[in-house]
């Protein structure tokens, strides 16, 4: 009886070892289990490290899959920077970030089971195991690196439009040339689609190709906006002779004029002569020629502006501007009629006028054959023209005076100074629309001093006694200021 109970014992042991034994090895291979996946890829029966190799493997293979521009769709020039061919870049280069924590976690466990643990589950069934992979993009490395390797493909600079008078006076514009750029916006669009939705899309061993826009770039001066300055023609032009002037006058006036072409005014921008008369002081320098001083021509520094300002009011009248300041000589000029000569004497007189045609407006002059043109451009109807008229009110005639000189023989005399007349003028301008005469405005009522003969005498004569021969010396007008002036010195340059 004890024998078979030993027997028994012994059995029941070897079977118990045989179990654990048997448990021991099937509890001993890690392999995963069968249905174990991360992100669609089957890991399955693999060992923990075989399992991370090839999970990683995989995640560097789609991450390495890679990208380029479609280079025919961008119509690269040959003024575009592509001279060394469109870069090729991986998806990892670009920002992509693929992760598999959880399933590498996971594998990790597998790895530290007990083989008691193991083949507990085995013999228990061991469930399905299935993970998902977190793929992000870091978006300002994708938009740095896309627009480093791809930005400058093509960057094309536009040229601005132009605009020029030609030698018949015509406005004539050069169109702009519009430049080129690549935009990767859509491209940098396309490439987040790259992204795996999983571990089983394919990719890694092929290039994709994103197609980006290409931008025309207008430059920052175009014909329209050219054309919304408003210098859509020649207005009007007025011409001047000096031909009877000297160098230095001539030269002057040739002073003025350079310093006076090209100005161009705005919109309500109100012109000043005197801004002129610097600036032609300042450049080209002034010479000596006759100017006015206390109502008589003598010898002085820039006469021959006036001339430049003259020729310039005539043009603004012709145009139709607001006269702002304008006042006439003290004397007549020869080079314009009475009542339409604008004098410039510094630090009084100036002369200014308003640019009221609602759009810029271009002055420009020319010196040619002992002439000087002023020629206005801008907008103005076509229909409306203008033009001055003079009115003659008042004429006074010099009268004579004598003077002592002990040079001159009794009982002779000689001419210093010839006479000349005084006047009153009034000057006109008229509006015509569609050749109508639409409106006749006044301008200015304007007077001219006299000039008296001068006669110089021996001290003796009796003509320069108050009561000699019934001669009485008369006045110097000439040399008294018109009425509401300032007594003191003012040079007129003419």
């Amino acid at each position: 009886m004890k024998k078979i109970g030993l027997i028994t014992m012994i059995i029941l042991l070897m079977m118990v070892g045989a179990g654990v034994g048997s448990a021991m090895s099937y509890g001993s291979d890690e392999a995963l289990p069968e249905e174990f996946s991360v992100g669609g890829l089957a890991l399955g029966g693999l060992s923990p490290d075989a399992a991370i190799v090839k999970l990683n493997s995989r995640i560097s293979e789609l991450e390495a899959t890679q990208v380029t521009l479609d280079s025919n769709g961008l119509n690269l020039s040959s003024e575009s920077n592509a001279s060394a061919g469109v870069a090729v870049l991986s998806l990892k280069e670009l920002g992509l970030d693929i992760q598999a924590e959880e399933a590498i976690r996971a594998i990790e466990r597998h790895r530290g089971y007990s083989w008691w643990e193991r083949a507990k589950q085995r013999i228990q069934g061991m469930p399905s195991e299935s993970y998902g992979i977190n793929v992000a993009w870091d978006e300002a490395v994708l938009s740095r690196t896309a627009n480093q390797a791809w930005g400058s493909l093509i960057q094309e600079t536009g040229a601005n439009a132009t605009r020029t008078i030609d030698e018949r006076d015509t406005v004539v514009y050069k169109p702009e040339r519009m430049g080129r750029r690549i935009e990767l916006e859509g491209a940098i669009r396309e490439i987040r689609k790259l992204a795996p939705a999983s571990l089983a899309d394919t990719g890694g061993n092929q290039v994709h190709r994103v197609e980006a826009a290409v931008l025309e770039v207008p430059p920052e001066i175009t014909v329209a906006r050219l054309k919304e300055d408003g210098l859509e023609r020649k207005l009007v032009e007025f011409t001047t002779s000096f031909a009877t002037s000297g160098e230095g006058r001539s030269h002057n006036v040739t002073a003025a004029a350079k310093a006076l072409n090209d100005t161009l005014l705005k919109p309500g921008e109100v012109f000043e002569y005197g801004k002129i008369v610097a600036k032609a002081e300042k450049e080209y320098g002034y010479k000596e020629a006759p100017v006015i001083l206390k109502g008589k021509l003598t010898p002085g520094i820039g006469g021959g502006i006036c001339q430049v300002s003259s020729t310039l009011y005539n043009a603004a009248l012709l145009t139709g501007l607001e006269i702002v300041e304008r006042r006439n000589h003290s004397l007549p000029v020869s080079y314009l009629p009475r009542g339409l000569d604008a004098t410039f004497a510094d630090g009084y007189v100036n002369f200014k006028f308003r640019n009221s045609t609602g759009k810029q407006l271009l002055i420009r002059t020319v010196v040619s054959d002992k002439t000087v043109t002023v020629k206005l451009f801008g907008t103005m109807p076509d229909n409306v023209s203008y033009r001055t008229e003079t009115a003659e009110l008042k004429v006074n005639p010099p009268k004579t005076q004598f003077v002592a000189d002990p040079a001159v023989t009794p009982g002779q005399q000689k001419l210093v100074q010839k006479g000349a007349s005084g006047y009153v003028v009034e000057a006109f301008l008229i509006k015509s629309v569609d050749g109508i005469v639409a409106e006749r405005k006044k301008l200015s009522k304007d007077t001219y001093r006299t000039q008296d003969t001068l006669i110089a005498v021996h001290p003796d004569d009796p003509r320069l006694l108050p009561n000699g021969s019934g001669k009485i010396p008369q006045t110097d007008r000439s040399e008294t200021p018109p009425s509401g002036e300032p007594s003191r010195e003012i040079i007129e340059p003419i």
